[in-house]
């Protein structure tokens, strides 16, 4: 699953730190357990905008019998191996859905706005990957490694996207939780074209040069996370907390693409705050 999904997806950022805490530090009896949670993100309008939006966040993650179920903005994810208890490492194998929305809308750039708009696209796919505890600082601290792979289920893009990933998450106190993430979307040739090629319709009512691109790693992201209780523990029942800032940088060609060096930013910043409750 792409941790920055476009659009309304990037909403589900805002509670990424409420819904890791529930994982990185909670107790080691996998017992069954739900937390839902909800704020604003500001985002850029569309992948390469310089125009920013706010956006709805929302998002819940549980646990049933062991498996973790994890909803955010437009993706549902679950995972196949369950948490067992006392588990310090664990593996990963979540086939997830999800909606891209990217220029589903109308965007804001009145020049961008010309171009036929994209469909709404479904995403299937699976993460890979392995998380331990008590990697580094404390016992608590949390590591994890993961690799999506995913591909267009329709016939919209019919392409695919890969995003390594790696996070880290280290708890502060029984209070507080902040961690640091890196990623990479590398995606195929017509995905390329569909989001960021202008072709020669587009470059007629636009006025904007024809671009095609021949795929690869498309950006890099650094991001920051943060989480709070509001009550004496982020383990515990009660509300917390959250915070998100990004730094996804379009790379190559696709920062070349008119869409994004004419009319946008190779630079997108995205910045979110949420509440969420754990029962």
């Amino acid at each position: 699953m792409t941790p920055f999904l476009r659009c309304m997806a990037w909403a589900a950022l805002a509670l990424a730190p409420l819904l890791c805490v529930t994982e990185a530090v909670a107790d080691p009896i996998a017992s069954d357990r739900l937390m839902i949670g909800g704020g604003l993100l500001a985002a850029p309008d569309y992948e390469g905008s310089n125009k920013y939006v706010l956006s709805p966040a929302a998002g819940a993650l549980g646990r049933l019998k062991g498996h973790n179920i994890g909803w955010h903005g437009t993706s549902l994810s679950v995972d196949l191996v369950p948490a067992r208890e006392n588990q310090r490492t664990k593996i990963i194998i979540a086939p997830f859905a999800s909606l891209n929305l990217d220029r589903a809308t109308t965007p804001r750039d009145p020049v961008i706005a010309l171009f036929r708009k994209r469909k709404v696209e479904l995403e299937g796919g699976a993460v890979l990957g392995i998380s331990s505890d008590g990697v580094l600082t404390s016992p608590y601290d949390n590591l994890t490694v993961q690799l999506s792979v995913s591909h267009d289920l329709g016939t919209v893009s019919r392409s695919y996207i890969i995003t390594p990933t790696l996070q880290y998450l280290m708890p502060l106190s029984h209070k507080a939780l902040v961690g640091i993430s890196a990623s990479a979307d590398i995606v195929g040739r017509r995905y390329a074209n569909y989001y960021f090629g202008v072709g020669p319709k587009a470059a007629t009512v636009s006025g904007l040069p024809p671009y095609h691109l021949s795929g690869g790693t498309k950006s890099a992201t650094l991001g920051l996370l943060g989480a709070y209780a509001l009550g004496k523990d982020l383990r515990k029942r009660g509300f917390a907390l959250g915070f998100t800032a990004s730094w996804e940088r379009l790379l190559g060609a696709f920062a070349d693409s008119p869409i994004v060096a004419m009319r946008g930013s190779a630079s997108q910043f995205i910045v979110g705050t949420g509440v969420g409750y754990t029962f």
